[in-house]
């Protein structure tokens, strides 16, 4: 089963579009977060998973498997933490599996069934394969951007 295939926009989306995107969410979660903090070093930790960039030297990365590479992400609760109730932003890795749809690299993950033939090779992961790349606003928020309502 293949997954839909909407077309995406290209980065960056309009200011206005984002405003009243960020603006309804935070009017209709008036409790949950508002954003996350996503550090660039734990951003790249998950790209070299996914073999999307590779390390060359200490300072020089090349493109991998830009194409077929996405990531996805999960929200959910940590219990013992209050800030921004306790929401986190879950970051995976995913891969092109032969059927056309982005399969987690998490461990544990259940099989797809597809024939590893040498052009599919599903990447493993180094560790769980789950990111919790993110801290959570409030109360780490830029109180002058325009996406903070």
């Amino acid at each position: 089963m293949k997954e839909s295939s909407l077309t995406a926009q290209k980065n960056p989306i309009d200011i206005n579009d984002a405003v009243t995107y960020a603006k309804l969410w935070q009017k209709n979660q008036s409790n949950n977060c508002k954003a996350f903090l996503i550090p660039a070093e734990d951003l790249i930790d998950t790209l070299e998973e996914m073999g999307v960039i590779k390390k060359t030297s200490p300072n020089n990365y090349s493109l991998g498997d830009v194409k077929n590479s996405g990531v996805r992400a999960y929200m959910g609760i940590d219990t013992k933490i209050s800030d921004g109730g306790g929401e986190k932003l879950l970051i995976v890795g995913t891969y092109v599996d032969c059927n056309g749809v982005h399969r987690d690299i998490i461990q544990n993950s259940r099989s797809t069934g597809c024939p590893t033939d040498g052009i599919l090779n599903p990447p493993g992961p180094t560790g769980s394969g789950v990111y919790d790349l993110t801290t959570p606003c409030p109360n780490t928020c830029d109180g002058l951007s325009p996406l903070i309502y």
